[in-house]
């Protein structure tokens, strides 16, 4: 038998009164829970619902291939972000965070980075204390970030200067370029970042958590930033959200 905190990102019937769930959590990742009477039992509805942060008690059964089955025991939610659900536009972002998170499906690994961040951005969502827009690009950018796929942000990746009123970055390499080192500025892969963005970039990127959320933008350069993560995240991954765009229409 297993104890542990996680996050519910997704749920799906099974039968006529089951259900699974798969939960983010720091030490295993992304899990599927099996929830006997899932549909219809009250005593767990709450911590098994999508969107709520729940101790679970678990235990665990290998099937034939050898793969282990969580099956659930007990739960009680921790924070349930009840505002998020009051909310369209709060779901709707909410919803294209946890598809996220079930398209990257992080196996047997330490995700602590992912789960801070994921909590920390349903926190502020709840709250009303961070412009959402904002919220989505940091969730993307980041999240990239901490799969694997930060790209250098140093300097130039020839000359090696710091920043100039132009430097390219390169999402298909991950690197950056100056004005003067650039050398297929018209690459469909190419980004234009003035100083002010690269700065926001690199902040997201390479920031801690405990300072990542704490910079508000204008209306212009917060439009700037989501078009750039959204580029950046459309590029690793090629899957379009329904999430993203029904969020975006409203």
């Amino acid at each position: 038998m297993k104890t542990f905190k996680g996050l519910v990102i997704r749920e799906a019937s099974r039968g006529e009164s089951s259900k699974s769930i798969t939960v983010l959590c720091a030490e295993y990742g992304v899990i599927d829970i099996f929830v006997r009477s899932g549909m219809k039992s009250l005593k767990s509805s709450s911590a098994t619902q999508v969107f709520s942060y729940s101790i679970f008690c678990t235990d665990e059964k290998k099937d034939s291939r050898g793969r282990v089955n969580y099956y659930l025991n007990s739960a009680e939610s921790v924070n349930i972000f009840y505002n998020i659900r009051l909310d369209v536009k709060k779901t709707a972002l909410a919803s294209y965070f946890t598809d996220l998170l079930c398209y990257s499906r992080i196996e047997n690994a330490d995700c602590s980075e992912i789960l801070k961040l994921t909590l920390n951005s349903f926190y502020f969502l709840d709250k009303c204390t961070r412009e959402p827009d904002l919220l989505k690009s940091i969730f993307e950018f980041r999240l990239l970030c901490e799969l694997g796929f930060r790209p250098y942000l140093i300097g130039c990746n020839h000359c090696f200067v710091y920043e100039s009123d132009i430097m390219h970055f390169n999402f298909k390499t991950g690197l950056l370029e100056c004005e003067k080192c650039c050398r297929n500025p018209d690459s469909i892969f190419d980004y234009k970042l003035d100083r002010t963005m690269l700065y926001i970039v690199r902040y997201i990127a390479l920031t801690d958590y405990n300072k990542l959320f704490s910079f508000r933008l204008s209306d212009a350069y917060l439009k700037k930033l989501s078009d750039f993560t959204e580029k950046f995240t459309g590029y690793y991954f090629t899957n379009d959200f329904e999430t993203l765009r029904f969020y975006k229409m409203i």
